[in-house]
C-alpha cells in the first residue's frame, strides 16, 4: 500500500490511501467537526502521466477542478456527491462522503493481481454475480449515467473500480471519477489518443477520445454486464451470457450483446435508452425473485 503524502489536508485527518492514479490521490479521511469519515481527493500529478499524454500540468489541474464542479452540479442518488472544493499547499482537493467499497470487491479482479494497483491487492479473484444483482448494478449505473448523458457529457471511464458500493453484496451504486468526462465541444480531447480502461473501452474510443458519444459508455456498460453475469471478460469470438448462464433472460442477453457491438448504431443511443430496455427485465426478475 502506498504511503499517504499527507497526514492532514486542511482540517481533515488523513487515515490511508484508497487509490492513487496518475493525476490524483484518494484518501480515507476524518472530519473532526462532523466526527465522520470522508473521502479526500487531492490533485497530485505524476510524471508518468505527463510523459504518456500530451497534456500540460495546468490542463490536468483544470480537469480536476472541472471534475469537482461537475459533481457539485449533479444531484443524483447514484452519483457520488461533493461536500467541499478547496486548496491545500497550492493543490486543489475536494471532499466526498466516504463509501465503503467498489464493484471489484464484489465481482473480483481479472488476471494476475500484479497488474492491479497496490490498494487492490486484497480484492478477491474473478467471480460471477447473480442475474438479479448484475441487473440491479447495471440499472443503477445506467441511471447515474443518464444524468451525464442528459447534459451532453460522456463519462469515458465506466469500469468496476469507478462503481462505488455503499456495502458489499447489497450496497447501492455511487458512480464516481468523472475526471475523463468529455464535454460538448471540448477542445481538450485530442485526435489520435485514447483514454479509459482497456478492458472496458469501446473500439471507437480506442481509436480517438475526441469524437466519442454516449454510445461509448453503453459499450462499457455491456462489457460490465457480461463480466458480472459470466465471471470473465468477453474475449475473441464469444456467445452471449445466456450460453453460460441459462437463467439470463433472452431480452437481457440481447441488450448486452447489442451494447457491446462494434457497430455503434446497434447499441442503445444513450443511458436512458438502455434503461428503457432494462427496466422491464429488472421488474420481471424482481417479481420472480431473481
Amino acid at each position: 500500500m502506498p504511503k499517504a503524502a499527507y497526514d492532514k489536508i486542511g482540517k481533515y485527518l488523513v487515515k490511508r490511501v484508497i487509490r492513487s492514479t496518475g493525476s490524483a490521490d484518494l484518501y480515507e479521511g476524518f472530519d473532526p467537526d462532523l466526527e465522520q469519515k470522508v473521502a479526500l481527493k487531492i490533485f497530485l500529478i505524476k510524471e508518468r502521466l505527463l510523459k504518456k499524454l500530451p497534456y500540460s500540468r495546468e490542463s490536468w489541474q483544470r480537469r480536476f477542478i472541472r471534475e469537482a464542479k461537475l459533481l457539485s452540479q449533479i444531484d443524483h442518488p447514484h452519483v457520488i456527491s461533493l461536500r467541499e472544493l478547496s486548496t491545500w499547499e497550492e493543490k486543489p482537493f475536494y471532499v466526498m462522503p466516504y463509501v465503503e467499497t467498489n464493484l471489484l470487491y464484489e465481482m473480483g479482479v481479472d488476471g494476475d493481481l500484479e497488474h492491479y494497483a497496490p490498494e487492490l491487492q486484497d480484492a478477491p479473484l474473478a467471480r460471477q454475480l447473480t442475474v438479479l444483482r448484475s441487473v440491479e448494478i447495471l440499472y443503477q449505473t445506467a441511471s447515474a449515467l443518464a444524468a451525464f448523458h442528459g447534459r451532453g457529457l460522456v463519462h469515458r471511464d465506466i469500469k468496476p473500480a469507478n462503481i462505488l458500493l455503499t456495502k458489499k453484496k447489497k450496497g447501492l451504486v455511487k458512480l464516481c471519477d468523472p475526471g475523463m468526462v468529455k464535454f460538448p465541444n471540448s477542445e481538450e480531447s485530442l485526435g489520435g489518443y485514447w483514454i479509459g480502461t482497456e478492458d472496458y473501452i469501446a473500439p471507437e474510443q480506442k481509436r480517438s477520445a475526441m469524437d466519442v458519444k454516449a454510445t461509448a459508455d453503453i459499450y462499457a456498460l455491456g462489457v460490465m454486464g457480461y463480466r458480472m453475469l459470466v465471471g470473465h471478460l468477453p474475449a475473441g469470438v464469444f456467445s452471449g451470457p445466456k450460453e453460460d448462464v441459462a437463467a439470463v433472460p433472452e431480452a437481457l442477453n440481447d441488450l448486452i450483446m447489442r451494447s457491446m457491438s462494434r457497430k455503434v448504431k446497434r447499441r442503445p443511443i444513450n443511458a436512458l435508452a438502455f434503461l428503457t430496455e432494462l427496466a422491464p427485465i429488472r421488474a420481471d426478475l424482481r417479481r420472480r425473485g431473481g
